[in-house]
């Protein structure tokens, strides 16, 4: 028995070098498998750190279009409010039109024009005027301006003042189907 013992002994030492061995083919298998989905995830990691500053970048940036359409009352409060802060009276609005919404093309996007008439005003009051118009968040904005010197003629000894026709537009978002 004790000349089969170490034949046993031999056998025995020789499967379990075998099975270690499979053991370490099998731990650096997982091991590179476990190094390639680590650099996976550093690359997935990079791309989402890119998308997250984007985003944070594209919450300032002024928007394009709207979402939704301005009511009538909102643009005629958007109006009042930019004349009121511009320091022209409530007589300077001669006119406030808006028109239909219209679609752009083939676009999934709609432009509503508001074309408004001021009476003859300072340069800075139209400006302001214009500037306070503007709402990049509503997708409104001055599109047009025109001034005209007012008909009385010369202005000579007064503050230059003109008389201002303006296309107040809104952009928004109107999709062609429901996709």
């Amino acid at each position: 028995m004790t000349a089969k013992n170490p034949k046993r002994q031999r056998l025995l030492i020789s499967v379990a070098i075998v099975v270690m061995g499979i053991y370490a083919v099998i731990g650096v298998m997982e091991t590179k498998s476990k190094q390639k989905r680590l650099e996976q995830s550093v690359r997935d990691l990079d791309a989402i750190h890119t998308m997250l500053i984007d985003i944070n970048r594209l919450k300032t940036v002024p928007k394009v279009a709207a979402l939704r359409l301005e009511s009538p009352a909102e643009i005629t409060n958007r109006i009042s409010a930019a004349r009121s802060a511009a320091g022209l009276p409530e007589s300077s609005l001669l006119r406030e039109e808006p028109t239909a919404p219209k679609r752009i093309g083939r676009s999934n996007f709609e432009l509503r024009s508001t074309t408004i008439d001021l009476a003859p005003a300072s340069l800075p009051q139209i400006v302001a005027f214009c500037e306070n118009l503007r709402d990049e968040n509503s997708g409104t904005l001055v599109r047009d301006l025109t001034l005209t010197e007012p008909r009385n003629g010369s202005q000579q000894g007064r503050p230059e003042s003109w008389k201002a026709t303006l296309v107040l537009t809104q952009m928004f978002f109107s999709p062609t189907s429901d996709l």
